[in-house]
């Protein structure tokens, strides 16, 4: 028994001499910051702006700070704000519902229906479940077999069809209260390539200037399932739904535990958008607005202990230039996340260790790979980055031309969780560049720490 306990205790010591000799032995993080990147064969690239931030995930205690109260183009880190905001405000058991609504005297024949959406950024065509198919199945088994008018009511939002900033040719689909998701809204598009358009895929430049061409799509759509399941449709149109009418059939989302990892490990854009305009859905029922959702999300800010006004932000994705975050601020989200563990009761530090922490099992995840399904869906875009480096880093990307930012959590070789971010901007080569440069912090940072 002695002899065992010897030998574990050599082997612990080794370990931790090992350890410290790796941390001893590794580029400093200042070091690399003050280096600035380099190129895929080693040699300097141009310079960048940069700025991080690196702090104990749950004392807050600052282990680095390098231009941190700098503002940067966040890209889609601009996420971390979006999802962070809508799980502690709406919930985690939050759905969006997405209703057909008849006069309460139904019978066969009703004057209207009215298809009324809340923002589903999930809601499909086709097929069974959350689906406008599902509708038009649940209207012919009410018995309804004659409707007048179809009228689609998408006025829960009223902000623009895209983005504030967002670029003219982005090929990105539009926003709405009612919408489809995916391939089956293809017909969105604004923008086609060359591929789609020998496909036959066409733009639909009428989504520009005409503010009912959106929901009127999604209308015909419903109208064509009614009568392909025996009911038989008058005209479509774009009108709210009326006092009296009431719910003949309704399907519903994935709670938002599932909708912000649906929209941050992929970093779905027009997910974290549709997830911001809900926000600012007032509990009356008024209509989102681009202030209103801007002004729960700086409510959101503040409870999580960032009263700063140093930001701005302009849409939910970060498709937008617009937008201008700092290190320390997106360090505040992560650091209320990782202390304030949604849907759970573990303790901070256990909900990290057992993966239970919502917010944080939503983030791509480093070094998963492709080779099956299901790690490339829990990799994200952080599938194929720091593969062979050992590494628990579990953290939100953001990139876009000239930018290149890296948000979330590592957990040090010595065990200690590190929240941290890193925001490069200004970079006139590729960002190729810039995520080698993160991903050797991100080790330096692993080994020092």
């Amino acid at each position: 028994m002695r002899q065992r306990s010897a030998l574990a205790a050599f082997v612990m010591l080794t370990a931790v001499m090992a350890s410290v000799s790796s941390a001893q032995n590794a580029a400093d993080p200042l070091t690399i910051l003050e280096r600035g990147p380099r190129k895929a064969d080693g040699t300097p690239a141009a310079r960048a702006h940069v700025g991080a931030l690196v702090q104990d995930a749950l004392t807050g205690e600052e282990l680095l700070a390098w231009h941190d109260m700098d503002a940067f183009t966040p890209a889609s880190t601009t996420k971390v704000v979006t999802t962070a905001a809508a799980l502690y405000t709406l919930g985690a058991d939050f759905t969006f519902k997405t209703a057909v609504l008849a006069p309460a005297t139904s019978g066969e024949r009703v004057e209207r229906l009215t298809l009324r959406g809340t923002g589903d950024p999930t809601l499909r065509e086709k097929g069974e479940g959350n689906t406008l198919e599902t509708l038009a199945k649940a209207v012919a088994a009410r018995g309804i077999r004659v409707v007048g008018e179809v009228r689609v009511d998408d006025f829960a939002f009223g902000q623009a069809r895209w983005g504030n900033g967002w670029m003219w040719d982005d090929t990105e689909f539009p926003l709405g209260a009612l919408r489809l998701d995916s391939d089956d809204a293809t017909y969105l598009r604004l923008v086609v390539d060359s591929e789609e358009a020998k496909a036959g895929l066409q733009p639909n430049p009428a989504l520009l200037t005409d503010a009912s061409s959106l929901a009127l799509s999604v209308g015909e759509r419903l109208a064509a399932l009614l009568r392909a399941s025996g009911v038989e449709v008058g005209s479509v149109k774009r009108a709210k739904a009326e006092g009296g009418d009431t719910p003949v059939a309704e399907v519903s989302s994935a709670p938002l535990e599932t909708l912000i990892r649906l929209t941050n490990k992929p970093s779905d854009n027009i997910y974290a958008e549709q997830l911001r305009a809900a926000l600012g859905i007032g509990p009356d029922g008024t209509p989102s607005s681009e202030t209103s959702a801007s002004r729960t999300t700086g409510t959101f800010l503040k409870t999580a202990g960032y009263a700063g006004d140093d930001y701005r932000l302009r849409d939910g994705s970060g498709l937008t230039r617009y937008n201008l975050l700092t290190p320390r601020l997106l360090n505040t989200v992560l650091r209320f996340a990782y202390v304030n563990p949604p849907g759970t009761t573990l303790s901070a530090a256990e909900a990290f260790k057992q993966k239970k922490n919502l917010f944080i099992e939503s983030l791509p995840v480093a070094g998963t790979g492709d080779a099956t399904p299901e790690a490339k869906e829990k990799g994200g875009t952080l599938r194929n980055r720091l593969k062979d480096a050992g590494l628990d880093v579990r953290a939100k990307t953001g990139s876009m031309t000239g930018v290149a930012s890296l948000s979330g959590y590592l957990t040090a070789r010595s065990g200690r969780v590190l929240a941290f971010t890193l925001m490069m901007d200004n970079y006139p080569a590729g960002i190729s560049d810039l995520n080698r440069w993160q991903d050797e912090l991100v080790q330096a940072l692993a080994a020092k720490y």
